[in-house]
């Protein structure tokens, strides 16, 4: 991405994303995995929870990495209409 994409997208990341997230599905998803979360730790021995760890990092990671295509994937839809 270009300096002023980055720019832009660090922008509507930090301050406007989470504007867009208020709905009830998405409350539903984030307490279902909230749940399922608490529970799967107090079931794996504390060895095993460092792995959970480690998993939900990665995931996160590759949330990030795929909210940014999705910018860059708008981006040039954008500059097509216009």
């Amino acid at each position: 991405m270009t300096d002023t994409m980055q720019a832009l997208y660090r922008y509507t990341a930090e301050g406007r994303f989470s504007s867009y997230l208020t709905g009830a599905d998405y409350r539903e998803v984030c307490r279902v995995l909230d749940k399922l979360e608490q529970t799967l730790r107090q079931l794996l021995p504390a060895g095993e929870r460092d792995l959970l760890s480690r998993l939900e990092t990665a995931r996160l990671e590759q949330r990030d990495l795929e909210l940014e295509a999705m910018f860059q994937a708008a981006w040039t839809a954008a500059q097509e209409v216009l």
